[in-house]
């Protein structure tokens, strides 16, 4: 499948069971055609089509040749390893592993823990760099994906120091995971004895998995490492996705459903719902619902109307 067609897959599948769960009846869709973000939807005895709006930029992963070989390789040695319905939710600024078959192979792992209809995790060992740079205070500056940590170090470290989690990209929902992390490096600080000293140790990247019914090939949800994802830009990708989903459904008959992909750390840190109070409320008119799917997880953007209730 294209990425347009996984994209499509995703947000019909993630929407049936968002629905379902809502109390909806016979929810189904088509299979998306190639190339395309639309497909017709059905619940409740009635028609319509579902709009898969990527907030990200896809014509930029497209034109990326590097990310998307390895994206395809690893969906391919997922399949292999049986994870055939999996997706895979990349945290922005993360790359793809170089080594795809060990990859897939933890994530087919990680899966195979999980029912269909379930989502999980599967964690990836990166480097984690700490360096001492006083011997004075109790402090500590984190760059990277434990920068939001940085208050639970105070106290506990003997000195100052620079914590580097470039390569964190994401941390697990367990919050006990990570105290566990907090507690590990806070003991390799303790552990440099000299100004100027710094040491690299292992730390943990956490992603997304989940296990999708009618799924029947693995898809990873990617962009390049090197794309922005701010508020602003998630504006403007939401205005453009919306004015292309109008254009496409301007034949079509029965509910509309918008469906809002985006690539987040978590759901509690995406961007979109804030973004949402800046759009021109003559867009969102005329959609029966709007989910926003992230990491995994559906938050409603617009609630179900009927006939969709």
């Amino acid at each position: 499948m294209d990425p347009q067609q996984q994209l499509t897959l995703l947000a019909a599948a993630m929407t049936r069971d968002a629905l379902v769960v809502s109390g909806a009846s016979d929810v189904s869709f088509d299979p998306p055609a190639a190339s395309s973000l639309t497909t017709p939807f059905r619940a409740n005895d009635a028609e319509g089509t579902i709009a898969a709006c990527p907030l990200f930029d896809l014509s930029a992963l497209q034109s990326d040749g590097a990310t998307v070989a390895r994206k395809v390789e690893l969906e391919e040695r997922l399949h292999a390893y049986g994870a055939r319905d999996v997706v895979l939710w990349i945290p922005p600024g993360a790359s793809l592993a170089d080594d795809a078959d060990h990859a897939a192979g933890l994530i087919a792992d990680a899966a195979r823990e999980l029912e269909a209809g379930q989502k999980g995790e599967v964690t990836f060992k990166v480097d984690v760099a700490v360096r001492k740079t006083g011997g004075d205070g109790s402090y500590m500056s984190v760059l990277g994906g434990l920068s939001q940590q940085w208050a639970r170090f105070t106290n506990q470290v003997m000195g100052e120091y620079q914590l580097d989690s470039s390569n964190i990209h994401r941390l697990p929902e367990d919050e006990n995971k990570i105290t566990q992390m907090i507690d590990f490096l806070v003991l390799v600080a303790n552990g440099i004895r000299k100004d100027g000293v710094a040491t690299s140790v292992k730390g943990e990247d956490t992603w997304r998995i989940q296990r999708l019914e009618g799924i029947e090939e693995p898809i990873v949800i990617c962009t390049p490492p090197t794309s922005v994802v701010d508020g602003r830009t998630v504006r403007r990708l939401m205005r453009r996705s919306l004015r292309e989903a109008e254009e496409a459904l301007a034949e079509s008959n029965g509910f509309r459903i918008a469906a809002m992909i985006t690539l987040a750390n978590s759901l509690d840190r995406e961007l979109v719902t804030t973004a949402l109070r800046g759009i021109d409320p003559l867009l969102l008119a005329g959609w029966d619902y709007m989910p926003l799917l992230v990491d995994g997880q559906t938050r409603n953007l617009l609630e179900p109307s009927r006939p969709l209730i």
